[in-house]
């Protein structure tokens, strides 16, 4: 139809703008790639609204906009998944107020905790995994002894990789907790504002000793070590008036950050004392000619110390510039995707080998075999067919769901 000739013309025309920009577009050295082709408002007509109600509206967020998919913390911002844990690696985190003080509990389930359910006859076949699973065991949380609202946790900020998640007190306090929450993280963070702090546990709290002003060791009946920091919104450690009691519990308020982080050997104790002032609070992604991709750590104050941050392996593989991997630290085993080593950076640049994609061109680099050739025609014509002579193309384009359309 003539509707039809229209529509596709149209998208053939923006793919086209698409590659254009990208093959054709000059950029200066250092100049970011990351440009957008467009900020208008799409056509409605091409893209239409869904008529119905989105199954899973955003909820419990207060960022404007579109909202990201696909991320380790989208349980957090729809209503069926506000009490699940979310896994910002190598730490797992979930959230829960039941006895009315908010906790932000941490587990640390390895890859070699994981529960592994094999096939059947029926399924997959009984020599082959169908699922598995890593438990969640509170070894750690950050809590307090005052009671939060029970709106529970809001996200205030997103980004590519990672959130700020605020917990507030009852109404008319301005009491409140804000966790930044990055993929990734040597840490887990929260500010605390009005708030005691308090460390909880699932486990038996067995040990939480002073190491040095603003330094703790916890020690629970799991075998699970931890450190424990108090430092100020300048990057300084907590003075000698702050401590904790037996139970977890601070022996004042403190404004301020209260920070976990696991220690697995005696010498990754010095390595996390030393970063521990490095508070990461943003994360910037900028891609550069030459395959060249820069991660920019913001941190909370300008302390002279380079933010400690856990990369998988094949950022390990790509890192070239200044970030350095720190050997002296045990490197975690996430619940899934293999160990994940300490960087020491305020900035990651990874180079991409990118000679052969510039190599590739619209159609193959050879032509096919000949006893493929007549195949080929027939199923490219075939395909043609099915979308210029009936409605297919439409009912491709548009199944009510932009990740199934297209």
């Amino acid at each position: 139809t003539k509707d039809c000739a229209v529509q596709l013309q149209i998208a053939s025309m923006t793919a086209v703008r698409f590659l254009v920009f990208f093959l054709e577009v000059p950029f200066a050295a250092g100049e970011s790639l990351l440009q957008p082709l467009a900020v208008e408002q799409p056509d409605a007509s091409m893209f239409p609204l869904p008529q119905q109600a989105r199954h899973l509206p955003p909820f419990g967020t207060e960022v404007q906009g579109a909202k990201a998919t696909n991320k380790f913390w989208a349980n957090w911002v729809v209503e069926e998944g506000r009490e699940l844990s979310i896994h910002p690696m190598p730490y797992v985190l979930r959230y829960e107020s039941s006895t009315g003080a908010p906790n932000m509990k941490v587990s640390r389930a390895s890859s070699d905790a994981r529960v592994v359910q094999y096939g059947d006859s029926e399924t997959n076949g009984a020599d082959k995994i169908r699922y598995y699973f890593s438990p969640f065991v509170s070894e750690f949380g950050l809590s307090a002894v005052e009671s939060a609202s029970q709106e529970g946790q809001i996200i205030v900020k997103e980004g590519l990789f990672g959130v700020h998640a605020e917990v507030r007190g009852p109404s008319g306090t301005q009491r409140r907790i804000l966790f930044p929450i990055y993929s990734g993280m040597t840490y887990v963070s929260g500010f605390y504002t009005g708030f005691t702090p308090k460390i909880s546990s699932d486990r038996a709290l067995l040990v939480i000793e002073r190491v040095s002003n603003g330094i703790w060791r916890l020690l629970n009946n799991g075998g699970k070590e931890f450190r424990v920091y108090a430092i100020d919104a300048l990057g300084a450690f907590a003075d000698a008036s702050f401590d904790f009691h037996p139970d977890g519990r601070m022996t004042k308020a403190f404004e301020g950050w209260i920070r976990l982080a696991e220690v697995q050997a005696p010498e990754d104790r010095e390595i996390l004392d030393f970063h521990a002032a490095a508070v990461l609070v943003d994360w910037q992604l900028e891609v550069e000619q030459d395959g060249i991709i820069k991660y920019s750590f913001t941190k909370q104050a300008a302390v002279p110390k380079q933010v400690l941050h856990f990369a998988y392996a094949h950022h390990q593989k790509l890192l070239a510039g200044n970030a350095q991997v720190v050997t002296e630290l045990t490197p975690l085993a996430p619940p899934t995707k293999g160990l994940m080593k300490g960087i020491a950076g305020d900035m990651w640049q990874l180079q991409v080998n990118v000679s052969e994609a510039r190599s590739l061109g619209f159609l193959p680099a050879s032509e096919p075999d000949a006893s493929k050739a007549e195949d080929l025609k027939e199923k490219a014509y075939g395909t043609l067919q099915f979308f210029l002579h009936s409605d297919q193309w439409r009912q491709a384009m548009f199944k009510g769901s932009y990740y199934f359309s297209g």
